[in-house]
């Protein structure tokens, strides 16, 4: 259903002020309210059907499913969540390390004072204005867009953030929220060692030896395993797992000239968007390099992720292998409700 309201309403607005969503069936009580409803309410149905065959029992069935109805309708607006004339937008900048870059210095530029130079709204508004709260998953791109273009009130009115729209272009909002969902992904997988949802790798240009690919987005179908920023040494190669390619793509630091070196698959091009983008899903707000590893299944997805400091298990190829194994054997998924993937 998700997908049709995607595609009616990607370039037209959404009439109304909320919009179906699964998002609230990630509480077990709710869970259990909504199936209740949903099936005293078929019950219901089954009792109206049944008139058309039942006659003389027509008046009884008719008594009996009315109650059910009015009392477990209401219990369907827990399946509503606030919504926004672009909630079904799309993103045109597809979450690209160029967009992520990008909104990182419009974010510098325009943002600082109110969420702090980390996002985390330290030295600007405080908590309220803490972009790594996990709340960010539960909106549509297409709300946050709106918000950073209208601006975001308090209930009583009060201006909480000022609307954007008049000054910065379309496409540098679309980028300043990419920027927003790599912040906030990076500050989450640093402390809890996995990510707040389905987050895509950031495309970025490449250059391979033996492969048929200039972008990351192109390797998809593969296990990739991102190296950022000083290469171990030795690099040893993985073989495919499962009957699945596994290929490594190295993104160097701006003062490094890239090559391609033993282990290495392919080598970003243009790096210093590439570095910054995957410096931040990796905690580094300011996008500062952060050596790094990733690994990224087939479908696209970010998966895990070690950091400088967070231990040396990935430094022994056999843990390395074991994951690498897990992602191209169980494709990603997330719990009951999750609509906080990244929605292009």
């Amino acid at each position: 259903m998700t997908d049709l309201l995607n595609t009616i309403f990607s370039t037209v607005p959404w009439p109304f002020s909320v919009r179906p969503s699964v998002d609230n069936l990630a509480d077990p009580a709710m869970r259990r309210t909504v199936a209740t409803a949903l099936s005293e309410l078929g019950f219901a149905v089954l009792l109206l059907t049944s008139t058309s065959v039942l006659r003389r029992a027509r008046l009884v069935a008719v008594l009996a499913a009315l109650p059910l109805v009015f009392t477990q309708v209401p219990s369907l607006f827990l399946l509503l969540v606030p919504a926004t004339p672009a909630s079904y937008r799309p993103s045109p900048t597809g979450f690209s390390a160029s967009a992520i870059a990008f909104g990182r210095s419009v974010f510098a530029e325009t943002c600082v004072p109110c969420h702090g130079k980390a996002g985390d709204g330290v030295g600007g508004r405080g908590e309220i204005a803490d972009l790594r709260q996990p709340h960010i998953w539960s909106h549509p791109v297409g709300d946050l867009y709106w918000f950073v273009s209208h601006g975001i009130d308090e209930p009583d009115g009060t201006p909480l953030m000022p609307p954007f729209e008049a000054v910065l272009p379309e496409r540098t909002r679309w980028s300043l929220i990419d920027y927003v969902h790599a912040l906030n992904a990076g500050a989450v997988a640093r402390g809890l060692g996995g990510w707040p949802g389905r987050v895509p790798a950031p495309s970025a240009p490449i250059a391979c030896a033996n492969i048929a690919a200039h972008s990351i987005a192109e390797l998809r179908g593969k296990a990739v395993r991102i190296i950022l920023g000083a290469l171990p040494v030795p690099l040893p190669a993985v073989a495919p797992v499962n009957g699945i390619a596994v290929v490594t793509v190295w993104i160097p630091g701006e003062e490094t000239e890239p090559a391609l070196s033993p282990g290495v698959d392919c080598v970003a091009q243009g790096n210093s968007d590439a570095a910054a983008a995957y410096a931040i899903l990796a905690g580094s707000a300011d996008g500062r390099l952060l050596p790094a590893r990733f690994l990224i299944d087939p479908q696209g997805v970010l998966r895990s992720v070690w950091r400088q400091g967070d231990g040396d298990d990935w430094a022994n190829p056999d843990r390395e292998l074991e994951e690498i194994r897990t992602i191209c054997t169980h494709s990603f998924t997330i719990g009951a409700g999750g609509e906080d993937d990244y929605r292009h």
